[in-house]
Parts: structure tokens; C-alpha cells; sequence
């Protein structure tokens, strides 16, 4: 609805004034003119709303990740406010901060993945009381969290900040939106209220898709590690039993080889084709149980993943070198195949540590494993470690690749609950295994990446673990 001369529109329908005053009745003209411009503002005002809901259950409903919803309703709230920029904070229960999970602006790539208490800052009141707030001049407010700014070197001037909530539901974070080209008002809060209402609602549907998902996913991968430990047991028992039988078999062949002529062309034929497996035989088959048993685990700690559960270390004094040695060598031909190689950098005056063996073996494996595919034809993923200082209680082992980096909006993610895979099809999962082990062992893991120049991972581990 528009109106393009109000006045014009009201003078044939005017009432007559019984005093005659011409002032009065162009005084009366004006107001009524003006409510005609309120009521047409208030319309375009409800066209916006209207549009946004629209563009949004549109927008939201044809994502079934999280994140995609996410970005892509502060897009549309950006753009619906003339916004230069925007954010959307998701509540951590956990330790009760609140994440930037997603941000749209010049500081974007400082600012995602930032955390800070649901105790600070304007999003944190507005996050505990679940009422919006419009502010023109942000730097005059005492509870304006100017750590944010600081770190990123972004001015803000006018922000609006919303609770990401459903109707009288509790906030699971807020939104908020910078630095209008126009000034901010009272129906612009309402439009934003309007997408995040749309948006919370989107967003724990989607996480009770994922927990269904998952529910589905701990019950087939239980299934799948029963199967597993089912079909490994013959080839354990197997190669139990046939151990025993080769050692008896060449003892056989020693005493019978021993009793005949020492130049019986048989005996010595037999005994040579002997030679070619009695030297091979021992390691063969233990390598065999290790795998099996390796087999297990991994499938153990992928389930124990994905349901959440932690398993207890089981501590002992080791030796970190062998454990990386075994894993270049599991993955050796795996890398072989993509033309990359795994060298090793072994600190050979590290100190033994107390770790669990199988736990290390699987994080080192995931962190290996994940690098190879990332790494072009000809480039490597070199397993290191080292100590620190000579008195120092702290060991570090280090995955470091010539990849093509890892993008910064994932890197702050990893290994949280939040980690996201670039691969198709990827999870996150195996990240969330390396984060769970280190953690029980007292550990730190950092990354740093640069993208186009690869990436190294750091676990750093105490030599001592507590009784």
C-alpha cells in the first residue's frame, strides 16, 4: 500500500470544521496525513516481517545441517536490516559460555570459534534474561563487552541483540546484528525477533534429527563391533592353536634332520625349506593377533565415541617412539597408495611415559589417517617427537603435514563437540577420539595450520601420570 500525496487524499472526505479556522483545518489535515505515513510505514514494516518469515522457513527448512541454518539466517537478517555485520552465539552448557559459532563480517575469520561466559557482555544478559536489546551507541553502555572489538579490530556503533529462543522456551543463545546503514528502531527488533524464533525452532529440530542419527548410529556400530569381535575370534584362536603346532612341527623336523646322513641331499632340502619359515613364522603370527586385537579397539573406541562414553586408561610406563613406529608402519601402505610418505623424526633420548598404549596407538592413527587424504601426490605427514627441556615432566609428539591446511572456521572447532569434517561424508569423529584420549591423559592438543601450507598437530603429554 502506498499513497503518494496523503493530503490530497483526505481533503474531499475531511469533516467540516465548525469554527471555519483554516489553520485548524490544515492542522487537522497534517495529523491526519501523518497517521496515513505511520499507518503506510507500519504496513511496509509487516510486508518486511512477513518477507523475512517467508524467506526463512524457505531458507532453513532446506538445510539439514545446523551450521548451514545457522549461516544462513544471519545472512538474511543482515540483509533484511541493512546490517555490516552479524553474529549468532550458541549457549555451551557445559561450561556456560556462549561460542560464535557462526559470523558474517570484516572480523568473521578472528571471531568464530571465539568464547567467552554467558556472565559478560550485553549477549550475556540478553542470553540470561531472554529479552532483546536495541543499542544506538554501544560504547556507551557499562556491560558493552569491548574485549570483542579489541580482539578483532571491528568498531562497533549500533547493535541489536536477540535471544535465539523459542515461545517461552529457554534461550539456547542469541544473535546479534551491527551497525545499521539506517538507524535501528523498535520494528526492526521485532523482525529480528521474528528470525530467531524461526531459527531456534529449525535448529533444535535439526539437533533432535542428529540425536536420532546418532541413537541409530551407537546401535548399528554396537551391532557391527559384536560382529567383528565375533568373526576376529576364530583368527585369534587360530593363530593361538597354530603356534604351538609349528613349534612342535620344527622340532620334529630338527630331530629327524638330525638323525640322518649329513650328506642326505633330502634332509638338507627339507631342512632349508624349513629355514624359509621358522624365521618368519613367530612374527607373522603375532603380527596377526596385534591387528586383530588393534581391530577390536578401534571399533571399541569409535562406538565409545559416538556414544559419548570415556574409557579409563589403563597407565604404564612406555615407550612413545614404538608407539609412533607402529603406527607409520600400519599406515605405510595406505600412504604408499596415495604416493605419500610418512617419515619419522624419533627423538631417541625421549624419556619413557606413563600412557595407555592402545589409546595413544588410536589417536596417532586418527590424526595420521585424517592427514593423507588431505595431502596431494608427492608431499608427506611426518610422525615427530621430542622432550622439552632436560627437567621438564613433559613430552611432545607431533603430526605435521603438507597438506592444503586446514580452513580457520573449522580449525576453532576441533576437538570440541561442535567439530566439523571438510572431507564428503565426514563426521568429525575422529577428532573427537584424539581430543577424548588426550584429555584422559592430562594432555594439551594444538593445531596450526595455514591453508595452501599444511598443518601440525602438537600433543603434549606429562611423563607421570597421578596414582
Amino acid at each position: 500500500m502506498s499513497v503518494d500525496n496523503p493530503q490530497d487524499a483526505l481533503t474531499d472526505n475531511l469533516p467540516p470544521d465548525p469554527t471555519g479556522s483554516a489553520p485548524r483545518v490544515a492542522m487537522r489535515i497534517e495529523q491526519l496525513a501523518q497517521r496515513v505515513v505511520d499507518l503506510q510505514e507500519t504496513l511496509e514494516h509487516r510486508e518486511r516481517q512477513i518477507d523475512a518469515m517467508s524467506r526463512t522457513s524457505n531458507a532453513l527448512f532446506s538445510h539439514s545441517s545446523v551450521d548451514d541454518m545457522i549461516r544462513e539466517t544471519l545472512h538474511l537478517a543482515i540483509e533484511v536490516l541493512d546490517a555490516e555485520a552479524g553474529s549468532l552465539l550458541l549457549h555451551n552448557p557445559a561450561n556456560e559460555t556462549l561460542v560464535f559459532r557462526q559470523v558474517i563480517g570484516p572480523a568473521a575469520a578472528t571471531l568464530t570459534g571465539f568464547v567467552m561466559p554467558v556472565t559478560q557482555g550485553i549477549a550475556g544478559s540478553v542470553f540470561r534474561t531472554g529479552k532483546p536489546d536495541l543499542t544506538q551507541k554501544v560504547h556507551e553502555r557499562p556491560d558493552f563487552n569491548a574485549t570483542v572489538d579489541e580482539a578483532t579490530g571491528f568498531h562497533t556503533e549500533s547493535m541489536m541483540t536477540v535471544p535465539v529462543k523459542r515461545a517461552e522456551a529457554a534461550p539456547i543463545g542469541v544473535m546479534q546484528v551491527l551497525n545499521s546503514q539506517r538507524v535501528f528502531d523498535g520494528r526492526d527488533l521485532e523482525v529480528l525477533e521474528v528470525l530467531c524464533a524461526q531459527a531456534a525452532s529449525a535448529i533444535e529440530n535439526a539437533r533432535l534429527a542428529q540425536e536420532a542419527r546418532k541413537a541409530v548410529m551407537v546401535s548399528v556400530i554396537g551391532d557391527i563391533s559384536h560382529d567383528i569381535k565375533n568373526m576376529l575370534t576364530p583368527i585369534q584362536s587360530g593363530v593361538l592353536t597354530l603356534r604351538p603346532f609349528l613349534d612342535d612341527l620344527f622340532v620334529d623336523l630338527d630331530e629327524i634332520c638330525s638323525k640322518c646322513p649329513q650328506a642326505d641331499e633330502t634332509a638338507r632340502k627339507i631342512g632349508e625349506a624349513a629355514d624359509a619359515v621358522r624365521h618368519d613364522y613367530g612374527w607373522i603370527l603375532e603380527n596377526a593377533l596385534d591387528a586383530a586385537e588393534r581391530v577390536q579397539t578401534r571399533t571399541r573406541e569409535i562406538a565409545d565415541a559416538v556414544k559419548g562414553e570415556l574409557s579409563t586408561p589403563i597407565f604404564e610406563e612406555a615407550d612413545l617412539n614404538i608407539t609412533a613406529a607402529d603406527v607409520a608402519r600400519s599406515l605405510r601402505p595406505v600412504a604408499a597408495n596415495a604416493q605419500i610418505a610418512i617419515p619419522l623424526e624419533l627423538d631417541l633420548k625421549l624419556p619413557l611415559a606413563q600412557f595407555d598404549r592402545k589409546q595413544m596407538y588410536n589417536a596417532l592413527y586418527n590424526l595420521v589417517n585424517n592427514a593423507i587424504p588431505e595431502t596431494p601426490p608427492g608431499g608427506s605427514v611426518t610422525i615427530r617427537t621430542r622432550a622439552l627441556e632436560p627437567d621438564s615432566d613433559t613430552l611432545v609428539v607431533e603430526v605435521q603435514d603438507t597438506g592444503g591446511g586446514i580452513p580457520e572456521h573449522v580449525r576453532k572447532l576441533l576437538f570440541t563437540d561442535d567439530a566439523i569434517s571438510t572431507k564428503p561424508g565426514g563426521t568429525g569423529l575422529g577428532t573427537r577420539i584424539v581430543a577424548g584420549v588426550v584429555r584422559r591423559h592430562r594432555g594439551t592438543i594444538t593445531v596450526e595450520s595455514k591453508e595452501g601450507e599444511g598443518s601440525k598437530f602438537s600433543i603434549r603429554l606429562p611423563l607421570h601420570q597421578p596414582d
